[in-house]
């Protein structure tokens, strides 16, 4: 049969270069999306591994302002409770949470990094009565976007953990350190006046880190991240003069895409005004760069059923012509007693020969195909999200001022992590396995949809008509 079918591709040759030339186009496109499909996948894999897992717990002072009466104050003496945040930390899709107090404090043994807008003689007046250190006071500093995200590192010690809970250990950054000739084990105290009342706080470092982008470090003093220092959450209820008061409350969650089900289930589950409080799912990047993607892979999807389809009725129109072109040898060959099995292997022999060397070429075009088809893709909707980012950096800046440094500059990390990477479309062996699937079938359903329209004459209706 194999010897039969190399004659017939041979004496046939324009058929075989046709039916090569749309195989391997066909391949081509099928590779190309099967490997964007495979891309989009992984892609959607890595942002959601890396970008907005969290939920934050804070006071709404804009849904505050909002909703007051006109002239009305804002109240500043609305505070969120460990209470109100404990209510929500056992909560499903909750894997860990962080309490957060954002104060600040002086100190009489060691001095603040100065930077050149310190010195600046178009400082207001009030700049000399700033505070010097800003204090960031955590249950952990296991997953704090700084440091997990490694715009910070950690040079000397360790971080801070839910271990050193009422301790007085704090964790500092390397100019501070350096400035003051201080290293790991020393001691420092901080001062705070609440109240007309001045409290003294000694803290004893056993960390140091260095911030690794130099875009973070500027501003006067406590805004100056270099001047913050990391402590257990106690020691900002101490600065604060509340056991009970903190700034914002981070849930991390076990999936992003849990995110807006938490919310929900936030507000059936516990009594917090969310007229006054609000969750911040931080999953806007993540939605984004996820409905960009799930968008590509469903186009992906549909490209390659389209391709599937429109190639297998063209081969069948094609074969179902060449087919006809051999009722005569169809009819010599059943008349000699050759089995219709037999005949139909054959024809799947012939186009099988040429799905192979069209199969093994597309390994080569297909990644030139599936780049080309991707580029274009990621040009028609990586405007879009970037439109959509800066617009929603301006107002998330915003609300981070307002709600006075309540977290980590999650957006700005965010837009360092994979969102804009180049998608990865490169063919892996799961794409083969799959094309290589996906041809067979094409193979056979061209073959056996004209031959079963032949195959069921008998040999006397076969050569009555002969060459048609």
């Amino acid at each position: 049969m194999i010897k039969n079918a190399l004659l017939s591709l041979k004496k046939n040759i324009g058929k075989t270069i046709l039916l090569f030339v749309i195989i391997v186009i066909i391949t081509n496109l099928v590779i190309a999306g099967l490997s964007i499909q495979s891309a989009t996948k992984k892609s959607m894999d890595q942002i959601r591994s890396s970008l907005g897992n969290d939920v934050t717990l804070s006071v709404d002072f804009r849904n505050m302002i909002k909703n007051r009466k006109p002239s009305e104050a804002v109240s500043n003496e609305t505070s969120l409770t460990t209470t109100m945040a404990d209510s929500l930390k056992d909560l499903k899709y909750v894997k860990n949470y962080n309490y957060q107090i954002s104060t600040s404090a002086n100190s009489n043994s060691i001095s603040a990094v100065e930077t050149a807008s310190d010195n600046s003689n178009n400082q207001p007046e009030q700049a000399s009565n700033q505070v010097d250190f800003t204090i960031s006071a955590n249950t952990t500093m296991k997953y704090l976007d700084s440091f997990t995200n490694n715009n910070y590192k950690l040079t000397k010690g360790r971080l801070l953990t839910t271990k050193d809970q009422n301790t007085n250990n704090c964790v500092i950054e390397t100019n501070l350190a350096s400035d003051n000739d201080l290293s790991v084990g020393d001691t420092f105290t901080i001062t705070t006046t609440i109240n007309d009342e001045t409290i003294t706080q000694e803290l004893t470092i056993v960390g140091i880190y260095e911030i690794q982008s130099t875009n973070e470090i500027g501003s006067a003093h406590f805004n100056n991240p270099v001047n913050t220092i990391y402590t257990d959450l106690s020691i900002g209820q101490t600065l604060t003069g509340s056991s009970e008061n903190i700034t914002s409350a981070i849930y991390y969650l076990d999936d992003p895409e849990n995110a807006e089900a938490f919310v929900e289930l936030a507000k059936k589950k516990s009594d917090i005004d969310f007229d006054t409080f609000s969750l911040d799912a931080n999953n806007r990047l993540y939605q984004q760069n996820a409905s960009s993607l799930e968008s590509m892979q469903s186009f992906a999807k549909m490209f390659v059923w389209i391709v599937v389809i429109a190639g297998s009725a063209i081969l069948c129109l094609i074969l179902a012509l060449t087919i006809r072109n051999r009722y005569y040898e169809i009819g010599v060959l059943l008349s000699l007693g050759q089995s219709k099995v037999k005949i139909i292997a054959q024809q799947l022999i012939e186009i099988g020969l040429i799905a192979v060397v069209a199969f093994v070429i597309s390994l080569g075009t297909g990644q030139l195909t599936s780049r080309y088809m991707g580029n274009m893709l990621e040009s028609g909707s990586s405007s879009n999200v970037m439109q959509m980012d800066q617009k929603g950096d301006q107002s998330n800046d915003n609300q981070q001022k307002t709600n006075t440094q309540t977290k980590e500059n999650f957006l700005g990390n965010m837009m360092e992590g994979p969102s804009n990477q180049e998608l990865d479309v490169s063919i892996t062996g799961e794409n083969i396995v799959q094309l290589a699937g996906v041809t067979a079938t094409i193979c056979i359903v061209s073959i056996a949809v004209p031959a079963a329209y032949v195959l069921r004459l008998t040999p006397r209706q076969i050569l009555s008509r002969k060459e048609g």
